[in-house]
């Protein structure tokens, strides 16, 4: 079932080149999220502990996590992302972040990524073997492992695909994460992260790139039709501030197990 809704979604799994290309200006944007905050607040981090944190992007998690526990092992498979999580640190002072390039279909036991007390995959779980991603995780904590899966849309606006005339289909979602942890025989906690309605961006470039990162190919018609969606929902509140309104906002299931 989850082959069978993933390859009906509405949109293609990012390249690494793709998120090279956005590393920059997703590091900004992720500074001080309130989406980090509000997973902080539920993960409770202990000073003792080892993360690993498994597409870790820019270090939306591993930065604020540094700076309250003992170490960070972030991994992503976009060396421009790493690059950014390392210069946010070196610029913070965060000595305890080891960041390696590397993938779900890496060998953790070649690259000597090692245990960790707490292990989190945090919006970075769109893989073709579900079920051998979730054992792997399992498998490299010793305490307890948290995933951020999307709850139905997720960061999509399907406002925006009605708006240019696409069908859009978000594909499998948390329930499906869920139930084939369940076939593992581990009984999961859910807990759900929803952000604001608005969404802040420093110019009005940077929201309609944002907005053309959710659709794949598209046309020269359909683009004009996405520029008209976000300027009539965009406000300028200063010279780097630009307020995005969503009818819908994104929303997050926070998984959680013990071992």
């Amino acid at each position: 079932m989850w082959q069978e809704s993933r390859s009906e979604k509405s949109w293609q799994k990012k390249k690494s080149q793709d998120w090279d290309k956005r590393a920059a200006g997703f590091a900004e944007r992720n500074l001080n999220s309130p989406f980090a905050e509000q997973f902080l607040a539920a993960l409770q981090p202990e000073s003792t502990w080892s993360v690993l944190d498994v597409g870790s992007g820019p270090g939306t998690l591993a930065l604020p996590l540094a700076r309250r526990v003992q170490r960070v092992t972030a991994l992503d498979y976009s060396p421009a992302m790493l690059a950014e999580l390392r210069n946010q640190a070196g610029a913070a002072g965060l000595d305890n972040i080891t960041a390696i390039q590397a993938s779900w279909l890496d060998d953790w036991d070649e690259l000597a990524i090692g245990r960790h007390d707490i292990a989190i995959a945090s919006r970075s779980l769109s893989v073709d073997d579900l079920a051998g991603a979730l054992a792997k995780l399992d498998r490299s904590a010793d305490q307890g492992v948290y995933i951020v899966d999307r709850v139905g849309a997720g960061p999509f606006d399907p406002d925006l695909f009605l708006a240019i005339g696409r069908d859009f289909d978000p594909g499998p979602d948390y329930i499906f994460t869920l139930n084939i942890l369940y076939t593992m025989q581990i009984n999961a906690r859910v807990d759900f992260i929803t952000l604001d309605h608005n969404r802040c961006y420093h110019s009005r470039e940077e929201a309609l790139k944002s907005y053309r990162w959710m659709v794949d190919n598209l046309t020269p018609a359909e683009d004009e039709k996405l520029i008209a969606y976000v300027d009539a929902r965009l406000t300028k509140i200063d010279d780097n501030t630009w307020r995005l309104n969503r009818r819908i906002p994104p929303k997050w299931a926070l998984i959680q197990w013990r071992k």
